[in-house]
């Protein structure tokens, strides 16, 4: 059971998280992403939902910051973290024998 929404959770995330390094994960990072979503105590439907939300509201973030004048760096780094935290749900999903 989560104890935030998934709103607030990747809200959270997205103040406080940046991909060290274009493309790698790395064990540190895996770590940040899986506590502040709280991975663990999902449920499949639950990752799922805060896959979609991530996917969602990154997107959007980054289309607005491509819009700017010169903001081109940040559209960047809000894609390669929806990347990553995309990357780190699934690796959990495939742990469970979802599919991914």
């Amino acid at each position: 059971m989560t104890t935030k929404t998934d709103y607030n959770a990747i809200k959270e995330l997205k103040e406080v998280y940046r991909p060290a390094q274009r493309g790698i994960v790395n064990g540190a990072e895996v770590e940040q992403i899986s506590t502040v979503l709280e991975i663990k105590s999902r449920n499949d439907i639950e990752l799922q939902n805060v896959r979609d939300m991530v996917v969602m509201l990154y997107s959007r973030w980054s289309e607005a910051a491509r819009v700017k004048e010169g903001c081109v760096q940040e559209t960047m780094e809000l894609m390669d973290a929806m990347s990553a935290i995309c990357c780190v749900i699934d690796q959990e999903k495939f742990n469970r024998g979802l599919e991914v």
